[in-house]
Protein backbone atom coordinates (compact mmCIF):
# COMPACT_ATOMS: atom_id res chain seq x y z
CA UNK A 1 0.00 0.00 0.00
CA UNK A 2 2.77 2.30 0.81
CA UNK A 3 4.45 2.17 -2.60
CA UNK A 4 1.15 2.42 -4.33
CA UNK A 5 0.83 5.79 -2.36
CA UNK A 6 4.22 6.52 -3.63
CA UNK A 7 3.77 6.02 -6.87
CA UNK A 8 0.52 8.10 -6.70
CA UNK A 9 2.32 11.04 -5.30
CA UNK A 10 5.31 11.28 -7.95
CA UNK A 11 3.25 10.70 -10.26
CA UNK A 12 1.02 13.68 -8.87
CA UNK A 13 4.11 15.68 -8.60
CA UNK A 14 5.15 15.41 -12.04
CA UNK A 15 2.20 16.01 -13.27
CA UNK A 16 2.00 18.89 -11.35
CA UNK A 17 5.95 19.92 -12.35
CA UNK A 18 5.26 20.19 -15.97
CA UNK A 19 1.65 22.41 -15.86
CA UNK A 20 3.28 24.81 -14.37
CA UNK A 21 6.78 24.87 -15.90
CA UNK A 22 4.62 24.96 -19.33
CA UNK A 23 2.46 27.65 -18.09
CA UNK A 24 5.45 29.78 -16.57
CA UNK A 25 7.22 29.42 -20.01
CA UNK A 26 4.55 30.29 -22.34
CA UNK A 27 3.93 33.74 -19.95
CA UNK A 28 8.06 34.43 -19.75
CA UNK A 29 7.51 36.34 -23.43
CA UNK A 30 5.49 38.73 -21.47
CA UNK A 31 7.91 39.63 -18.93
CA UNK A 32 9.42 42.78 -19.83
CA UNK A 33 12.22 42.53 -17.08
CA UNK A 34 14.43 40.18 -15.13
CA UNK A 35 12.87 40.95 -12.10
CA UNK A 36 9.40 40.35 -13.28
CA UNK A 37 10.59 37.39 -14.78
CA UNK A 38 12.04 36.11 -11.24
CA UNK A 39 8.87 37.15 -9.81
CA UNK A 40 7.31 34.75 -11.80
CA UNK A 41 9.50 32.39 -11.59
CA UNK A 42 8.79 32.48 -7.57
CA UNK A 43 5.27 32.40 -7.87
CA UNK A 44 5.40 29.41 -9.78
CA UNK A 45 7.73 27.71 -7.73
CA UNK A 46 5.78 28.28 -4.73
CA UNK A 47 2.30 27.31 -6.50
CA UNK A 48 4.41 24.06 -7.53
CA UNK A 49 4.73 22.78 -3.60
CA UNK A 50 1.67 24.19 -2.80
CA UNK A 51 -0.10 21.79 -5.16
CA UNK A 52 2.28 19.20 -4.08
CA UNK A 53 1.16 19.28 -0.82
CA UNK A 54 4.81 20.24 0.45
CA UNK A 55 5.44 22.00 3.63
CA UNK A 56 8.05 24.62 3.18
CA UNK A 57 9.12 26.55 6.53
CA UNK A 58 11.31 29.30 6.39
CA UNK A 59 13.73 30.50 9.53
CA UNK A 60 15.78 33.54 9.71
CA UNK A 61 14.33 35.50 7.04
CA UNK A 62 15.10 39.33 9.04
CA UNK A 63 19.00 37.92 7.52
CA UNK A 64 18.31 38.76 4.26
CA UNK A 65 19.95 42.38 3.75
CA UNK A 66 18.49 45.25 0.83
CA UNK A 67 22.00 45.66 -1.09
CA UNK A 68 23.51 43.43 -3.19
CA UNK A 69 24.77 40.22 -1.00
CA UNK A 70 26.23 36.50 -1.94
CA UNK A 71 24.13 33.45 -0.89
CA UNK A 72 25.55 29.88 -0.34
CA UNK A 73 23.76 26.81 0.72
CA UNK A 74 24.29 23.44 0.45
CA UNK A 75 22.99 21.28 -2.15
CA UNK A 76 21.40 17.68 -2.04
CA UNK A 77 19.05 18.02 -5.23
CA UNK A 78 17.50 19.20 -8.42
CA UNK A 79 15.01 20.60 -6.23
CA UNK A 80 17.51 22.99 -4.66
CA UNK A 81 17.17 26.12 -6.55
CA UNK A 82 13.07 25.61 -6.89
CA UNK A 83 13.19 25.54 -3.29
CA UNK A 84 15.22 28.79 -3.04
CA UNK A 85 13.47 30.83 -5.46
CA UNK A 86 10.15 30.08 -3.52
CA UNK A 87 11.68 30.70 -0.18
CA UNK A 88 13.42 33.77 -1.09
CA UNK A 89 12.32 37.24 -2.97
CA UNK A 90 12.51 37.07 -6.11
CA UNK A 91 15.67 39.80 -6.83
CA UNK A 92 18.28 36.63 -6.12
CA UNK A 93 19.94 35.22 -9.45
CA UNK A 94 21.31 31.95 -9.82
CA UNK A 95 24.64 30.47 -10.75
CA UNK A 96 24.84 27.22 -12.77
CA UNK A 97 26.94 24.96 -14.94
CA UNK A 98 26.84 26.34 -18.50
CA UNK A 99 26.24 22.61 -19.28
CA UNK A 100 22.30 23.31 -18.84
CA UNK A 101 22.07 25.10 -21.59
CA UNK A 102 21.85 22.42 -23.69
CA UNK A 103 19.13 20.92 -21.75
CA UNK A 104 15.72 21.58 -24.07
CA UNK A 105 13.80 25.08 -23.19
CA UNK A 106 16.68 25.11 -20.25
CA UNK A 107 18.40 28.06 -21.92
CA UNK A 108 15.78 30.24 -22.82
CA UNK A 109 14.36 29.89 -19.15
CA UNK A 110 17.92 30.44 -17.45
CA UNK A 111 18.34 33.19 -19.79
CA UNK A 112 15.08 35.19 -18.71
CA UNK A 113 16.20 34.34 -14.89
CA UNK A 114 18.95 36.09 -15.26
CA UNK A 115 20.86 33.15 -14.13
CA UNK A 116 24.97 33.16 -14.30
CA UNK A 117 26.28 30.22 -16.06
CA UNK A 118 29.53 29.06 -15.45
CA UNK A 119 32.03 26.72 -17.57
CA UNK A 120 33.28 24.09 -15.25
CA UNK A 121 35.48 22.38 -17.98
CA UNK A 122 37.79 25.05 -19.04
CA UNK A 123 39.58 27.00 -16.76
CA UNK A 124 39.84 30.20 -18.91
CA UNK A 125 36.49 30.23 -19.37
CA UNK A 126 35.44 29.56 -15.90
CA UNK A 127 37.45 32.53 -15.08
CA UNK A 128 35.71 34.79 -17.13
CA UNK A 129 32.50 33.44 -16.32
CA UNK A 130 33.34 34.31 -12.99
CA UNK A 131 34.41 38.12 -13.79
CA UNK A 132 30.99 38.48 -15.15
CA UNK A 133 29.58 37.15 -12.01
CA UNK A 134 31.57 39.96 -10.15
CA UNK A 135 30.27 42.53 -12.42
CA UNK A 136 26.67 41.45 -12.00
CA UNK A 137 27.08 41.31 -8.24
CA UNK A 138 28.92 44.72 -8.24
CA UNK A 139 25.32 46.21 -10.04
CA UNK A 140 23.53 45.51 -7.05
CA UNK A 141 22.11 42.05 -8.47
CA UNK A 142 22.24 39.46 -5.27
CA UNK A 143 23.07 35.96 -6.49
CA UNK A 144 22.68 32.13 -5.16
CA UNK A 145 25.69 29.88 -5.20
CA UNK A 146 25.74 26.21 -4.66
CA UNK A 147 29.72 26.13 -3.33
CA UNK A 148 29.56 22.23 -3.43
CA UNK A 149 29.03 22.35 -7.33
CA UNK A 150 27.32 19.17 -7.46
CA UNK A 151 25.85 16.67 -5.52
CA UNK A 152 26.10 12.81 -4.73
CA UNK A 153 23.88 9.96 -3.73
CA UNK A 154 25.89 9.86 -0.31
CA UNK A 155 24.41 12.46 2.15
CA UNK A 156 27.14 14.87 3.74
CA UNK A 157 28.24 18.43 2.86
CA UNK A 158 31.05 18.24 0.41
CA UNK A 159 34.03 20.89 0.04
CA UNK A 160 33.42 24.25 -1.28
CA UNK A 161 34.61 25.98 -4.00
CA UNK A 162 36.11 29.40 -3.93
CA UNK A 163 34.07 31.31 -6.65
CA UNK A 164 31.67 32.67 -4.63
CA UNK A 165 33.55 33.72 -1.77
CA UNK A 166 35.98 35.96 -3.85
CA UNK A 167 33.14 37.50 -5.49
CA UNK A 168 31.85 38.64 -2.23
CA UNK A 169 35.55 39.48 -1.07
CA UNK A 170 36.21 41.73 -4.18
CA UNK A 171 32.55 43.28 -3.95
CA UNK A 172 33.10 43.75 -0.32
CA UNK A 173 29.62 42.46 -0.41
CA UNK A 174 27.83 39.96 2.61
CA UNK A 175 27.55 36.27 2.57
CA UNK A 176 24.35 34.77 3.58
CA UNK A 177 25.03 30.83 4.56
CA UNK A 178 21.69 29.44 4.18
CA UNK A 179 21.26 25.74 5.37
CA UNK A 180 18.66 23.53 3.68
CA UNK A 181 17.38 20.05 4.99
CA UNK A 182 14.28 17.93 3.05
CA UNK A 183 15.26 18.43 -0.42
CA UNK A 184 17.63 15.06 -0.48
CA UNK A 185 14.98 12.96 0.19
CA UNK A 186 12.22 15.05 -2.21
CA UNK A 187 13.91 13.87 -4.97
CA UNK A 188 16.81 11.27 -4.14
CA UNK A 189 20.11 11.51 -6.78
CA UNK A 190 19.35 7.62 -7.80
CA UNK A 191 15.36 7.99 -8.09
CA UNK A 192 13.63 10.20 -10.24
CA UNK A 193 10.32 9.73 -8.02
CA UNK A 194 9.63 12.60 -5.63
CA UNK A 195 8.62 11.98 -1.79
CA UNK A 196 6.56 14.06 0.21
CA UNK A 197 7.86 15.31 2.59
CA UNK A 198 8.60 18.46 5.01
CA UNK A 199 11.34 21.26 3.58
CA UNK A 200 13.06 23.98 5.91
CA UNK A 201 15.48 26.29 5.47
CA UNK A 202 17.58 28.53 7.89
CA UNK A 203 19.12 31.33 6.74
CA UNK A 204 21.86 32.55 9.07
CA UNK A 205 23.06 35.71 9.90
CA UNK A 206 25.19 37.66 7.41
CA UNK A 207 29.02 37.53 7.12
CA UNK A 208 30.54 40.92 6.72
CA UNK A 209 33.32 40.52 3.86
CA UNK A 210 34.61 44.81 4.47
CA UNK A 211 36.33 44.13 7.35
CA UNK A 212 35.56 41.25 9.61
CA UNK A 213 36.22 38.48 6.29
CA UNK A 214 38.71 39.57 3.56
CA UNK A 215 40.02 36.07 3.06
CA UNK A 216 38.49 33.32 0.77
CA UNK A 217 39.43 30.25 2.97
CA UNK A 218 38.49 31.64 5.90
CA UNK A 219 34.95 32.92 4.84
CA UNK A 220 34.45 29.33 3.20
CA UNK A 221 34.95 27.87 6.45
CA UNK A 222 32.93 30.28 8.09
CA UNK A 223 29.98 29.52 6.11
CA UNK A 224 30.44 25.89 6.12
CA UNK A 225 30.36 26.10 9.69
CA UNK A 226 27.01 27.62 10.16
CA UNK A 227 25.53 25.49 7.53
CA UNK A 228 26.81 22.22 9.08
CA UNK A 229 25.17 23.64 12.25
CA UNK A 230 22.11 22.90 11.10
CA UNK A 231 22.07 20.85 8.57
CA UNK A 232 20.92 16.88 9.56
CA UNK A 233 23.74 15.32 7.34
CA UNK A 234 27.83 14.71 8.47
CA UNK A 235 30.77 16.61 6.74
CA UNK A 236 32.25 15.87 3.73
CA UNK A 237 35.05 18.23 3.55
CA UNK A 238 37.60 16.08 2.52
CA UNK A 239 35.60 14.86 -0.92
CA UNK A 240 35.30 16.82 -4.13
CA UNK A 241 34.36 16.71 -7.21
CA UNK A 242 34.39 18.94 -10.55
Amino acid sequence: MKSVSMYLFGSWAWLVFTVILLIMVCCFPFTRTVESARTLGKRSASAMLKLMGIELNVEGSEHLVDGPSILVANHASYTDPMIMAAALPPKFGYVAKKELKHIPFANYVLGKLGTNLVDRVNPKKGADDLNKIMKSNKAQDSIVFFPEATFLKEKGLLKFKKGAFITAIRNKSPVIPVTINGSRELLRSESWLPKKVSLHIKIHPPLNTSNEFTNPQELSDESRKMILGDLNEPDLNHRSFS
